[in-house]
């Protein structure tokens, strides 16, 4: 049956969706052009004449299936029997077939599948498909367990209940339902049924719920459970919902004690935290003395206050703050501590707050480094000297910075060249074939999908394979993924080198600075897009790179900046503007790049050695991101042969 659907012998029609169809049909023309050689096969000249014919005859038969399978599409889908992307087609094929899809038809699909993205796009389809239409024994004959997708659960438990396990349906709907937001709209019908023909929300049920709406800034939604609780509970349910409008109330009330009222008091108290720390600890000690707290729910409390305490001038008091984090041995809050501490440039308070530190976290080579410096500032400098000779030896920012320190040069302690072996999976085939097509979006996330799936070592040899065949983005994935610190030459290969080189030249920065950015930014890949929206190798926000470019009198398009070239020559230019802002100081550059040139003019208020800046800077992201570009620099500076700074002489101090 299967085959007779995908080679079109059946009287079905053919329905399609651009949402659901491979990139070949609705691919953006732009994707092709801004793939550089780097990443593609080699030319077709040196490709056998089969493999030519197959491409050719594969992209003859996607434009066929625009127009239904007829004979011409079944034709060439007989000829392409052998060929790596054939799964594409026959995905094409019954996509839009859905509506009288078996069972039996789509588990057989989704065996050819197993390994490939397309896996888990048809599964969804189909299932969403089914349960849509309430086709409620299909879409069990495809999942008979659960999914992951919330509104597929939503189905899957409606369909236990269509096909009499109703247990099984009940017990989904309650944890559907218990979450402190509103639910997918699929789950309507479920809820209507628990409740009208189930056990629906017992009292348990309906406190939990509304707890989690507290913790989720969520009061209308403990007015809406408030309708299912008993008489006897509704009364605690004014009083949560008195608590979420006035916390503050709770520094006098610690209302009745007993287990709810310890858990009102806990997400109450949790709640001033975030607005007042300093009123929310005196809560905390009034409700103490009354409330069944658990362990547990002190720790929450404590910990919230002590977050909040750290950034806001309503603070708990210091001693408190202190004896507190000395107790809870939290690294997060502690590490937060302890970068107040750098930038104040209390010595002694570093020196203590390591301790608190987990074992693995204190020997990590930054809290070492700040550990060496509290202790050559306290005069301790023969200790600081031996973990800073301990630390130049590593590759990493803080081993950078004591090696400069030290007047050492820098190690990079490469891995020894392996050759390249092989790896014998089908993706690598499907890779290759929809990179040769151009199908650059639609390789990227099979290649993540194969090395989601495959253990360390052989990530390891799929990167060497990469690198081998040119795929820059991909080999550094890969090792990244394997967590394969120690391959350099994997990790930071040179993609699109004369292209850097010219706009390098153009705006009088170095080749390596711009490398170090592109890595960092977007490990290589031009079809890199951030969650903020911005695009490619440099990571170009379109109002950033729409500003940049009129500067450079250049025009401008959004779909351009996935171009290397010009995305190249736009965050060479921004990166430029920021060096010329900020006096040739690269770290205020680069945190200008990643957060902004005005939040950089108000950070830099004081006049203090950069390490302690750097180590300051408030956003945790545009820490590690100047703290990374510059190590990158001095990574592919050492592998160009060009002598490495970590900081010039001029950096060394940041001025207001």
């Amino acid at each position: 049956m299967l085959a007779a659907l995908i080679e079109g012998k059946g009287n079905l029609e053919l329905k399609r969706c651009c949402g659901l169809m491979i990139w070949a049909l609705c691919f953006p023309a732009w994707c092709v052009v801004s793939v550089s050689a780097q990443q593609q096969t080699a030319s077709d000249t040196a490709t056998p004449v089969a493999l030519v014919q197959q491409r050719q005859q594969y992209r003859e038969a996607m434009g066929e299936l625009r127009t239904g399978m007829g004979p011409r599409y079944r034709a060439l889908r007989q000829q392409l029997a052998g060929y790596p992307l054939v799964t594409y087609l026959d995905y094409e094929a019954l996509i839009g077939q859905l509506h009288d899809l078996t069972p039996a038809d789509a588990n057989q699909f989704l065996a050819t599948a197993g390994g490939s993205p397309l896996y888990e796009r048809f599964r969804h389809a189909y299932l969403l498909h089914k349960g849509r239409d309430r086709h409620w024994r299909e879409f069990l004959g495809v999942a008979p367990k659960a999914p992951r997708d919330i509104e597929l659960q939503c189905y899957y438990y409606r369909a236990q209940r269509s096909v009499g396990d109703v247990n099984e349906a009940w017990r989904g709907a309650a944890a559907l339902w218990n979450v402190g937001k509103s639910q997918d709209d699929a789950c309507d019908i479920l809820f209507e049924r628990w409740i009208s023909e189930g056990p629906g929300p017992d009292d348990d049920l309906v406190w939990s719920r509304a707890l989690k709406a507290f913790d989720a800034r969520n009061p209308h939604l403990i007015r809406y459970v408030k309708r299912f609780a008993s008489k006897s509970l509704q009364p605690l349910l004014d009083e949560l919902l008195s608590v979420y409008r006035r916390p503050d109330h709770l520094v006098t009330d610690a209302h009745e004690s007993d287990i709810n009222h310890a858990q009102l008091m806990t997400v109450g108290i949790r709640r001033l935290a975030r607005v007042n720390p300093g009123k929310a600890r005196l809560a905390l000690e009034n409700a103490r003395a009354v409330q069944p707290f658990s362990d547990l729910q002190i720790e929450a409390m404590e910990s919230l206050i002590v977050r909040h305490s750290l950034f806001a001038q309503s603070s708990a008091p210091e001693p408190w703050l202190v004896e507190t984090l000395m107790r809870l041995r939290d690294d997060e809050l502690t590490e937060i501590y302890l970068r107040n501490q750098v930038e104040e440039g209390d010595w002694a308070a570093i020196l203590e707050g390591v301790a608190w530190l987990s074992e693995g976290v204190r020997a990590g080579d930054k809290w070492r480094y700040w550990e060496a410096r509290a202790q050559l500032a306290s005069g301790l400098g023969e200790a600081a000297q031996t973990i800073f000779i301990e630390l130049a030896g590593q590759r990493s920012y803080h081993g950078f910075l004591a090696a400069q320190r030290l007047g050492e040069p820098y190690q990079l302690s490469p891995a020894e060249p392996v050759p390249v072996q092989s790896l014998a999976d089908p993706a690598i085939d499907r890779v290759r074939e929809l990179l040769a097509l151009g199908e650059v979006e639609a390789a990227r996330l099979e290649w993540r999908t194969l090395i989601a799936r495959l253990r360390d070592e052989d990530r390891v040899v799929a990167a060497r394979m990469a690198l081998e065949a040119g795929w820059v983005y991909y080999a550094i994935h890969a090792a990244n993924t394997a967590r394969a610190w120690d391959e350099i030459a994997l990790r930071f290969p040179v993609a699109f080198k004369s292209i850097f080189e010219a706009h390098a030249a153009e705006e009088s920065v170095t080749t390596t600075e711009l490398l170090a950015i592109a890595r960092r930014e977007s490990a290589m890949d031009p079809l890199a897009q951030s969650p903020v929206g911005a695009l490619g190798l440099m990571q170009v926000m379109p109002a950033t790179g729409k500003r940049v470019a009129r500067d450079m009198g250049l025009s401008f398009k959004t779909s351009r900046l996935r171009t290397v070239d010009y995305n190249i020559a736009l965050g060479a230019h921004y990166y430029r503007s920021l060096l010329d802002r900020f006096a040739e100081h690269r770290p205020k550059a680069l945190a200008g790049y990643n957060a902004g040139p005005h939040r950089v003019s108000r950070w830099a208020s004081t006049e203090m050695p950069t390490d302690r800046w750097i180590e300051s800077l408030p956003f945790r992201e545009t820490r590690d991101y100047v703290q990374n570009v510059l190590a990158y620099a001095v990574i592919y500076d050492q592998r160009a042969g060009r002598r490495p700074e970590l900081l010039r002489q001029h950096e060394l101090i940041t001025y207001p």
